[in-house]
């Protein structure tokens, strides 16, 4: 059963509750003066739930860049911002089926799937206001200047000065880097040992201002900073990484990319890479990258494999 509501003007509701099954579909149709056509569909894959949704505007509601949408779906409480991929929406969570005790029985059962997504086609609104491109504005200058830091971080002996409460604010790992008893909350000096520079340095501006330019950034440096954004848990960071990924997948990078999702979690990044193997499987195989796959992840490669044979696909 699925319900669908208009909050206030650009942003709607939609709650579906679904069945146990492998593979789920439903139609909205009560917001005709929103969508032409609008579905929502889920599938199981072991432990990974996947939902994806599909819809076509009204041509009088149609934002000039589609990009600009933003979708956020929560399952069980756990909210996933949702990437617009190959003209579809996706976002993924991992599931833990749920156990129901019968006296010296254990026997394990999925809970009822649902989900609830909230629809902004106006996410940037609120930066074009007067108030808020007054906060945005101090941010930014806050970043440029280093007034006032208070935190230095030493990424292979150059320093980047920052804010601890900015940081804070956007990284679990740093907020409680700072919280506890640590040396780097007494000498505020950290040690950045496993990341350039130059990648520590644009993660951190992301914390900032939320843009990383990535459009001028070299892949290599967005495979790094995926790396980092997963680290320090900036998961919009680590979404839009992935995002920029997989729109250049090529035969040449596409098993180190499979690779990359599967190590850091990346659902987008994973299904789209696997979506790219499947259609391209001939030149694929014919790889060392491949072979190293074969060897260091049989696992990846079965599931791999079945996409190449059509097995792993709806």
């Amino acid at each position: 059963m699925a319900s669908a509501e208009k909050v206030r003007e650009g942003l709607f509701f939609i709650s579906w509750c679904a069945n146990t099954a492998a593979n789920g579909q439903v139609n909205i149709t009560n917001l005709a003066d929103v969508f032409q056509s609008c579905q929502l569909n889920y599938k199981t894959n072991g432990q990974q739930l996947v939902l994806e949704l599909n819809f076509t505007l009204l041509k009088t509601l149609e934002p000039k860049k589609i990009k600009t949408i933003s979708i956020l779906a929560t399952n069980d409480g756990v909210k996933q911002q949702m990437i617009l991929n190959q003209a579809k929406w996706t976002t993924s969570w991992t599931k833990q089926q749920q156990a129901v005790h019968f006296g010296h029985l254990n026997m394990r059962y999925p809970s009822v799937i649902s989900f609830d997504l909230l629809i902004d086609l106006t996410p940037n609104a609120l930066a074009v206001t007067k108030g808020a491109k007054h906060v945005l504005d101090h941010i930014l200058n806050l970043w440029k200047t280093k007034t006032l830091s208070d935190v230095t971080f030493r990424c292979k002996g150059k320093d980047i000065k920052a804010h601890a409460m900015i940081l804070a604010s956007c990284s679990p790992v740093l907020a409680a880097m700072f919280a506890d008893d640590f040396k780097e909350k007494t000498e505020k000096v950290v040690e950045i040992k496993d990341i350039t520079h130059s990648t520590f340095s644009r993660l951190l501006q992301f914390m900032y201002v939320g843009d990383a330019s990535l459009e001028t950034v070299p892949e290599e440096e967005i495979t790094q900073l995926l790396v980092a954004a997963d680290k320090y848990n900036v998961d919009t960071l680590k979404e839009d990484c992935a995002l920029h990924l997989s729109k250049n997948l090529k035969v040449e990078n596409a098993s180190r990319f499979l690779v990359l999702a599967h190590l850091h979690n990346s659902p987008v990044l994973h299904e789209a890479t696997l979506e790219f193997m499947s259609k391209n499987a001939k030149a694929i195989c014919s790889r060392k990258d491949w072979m190293d796959i074969i060897k260091n992840y049989p696992e990846l490669c079965f599931q791999a494999t079945q996409f190449m044979f059509g097995l792993g696909k709806r």
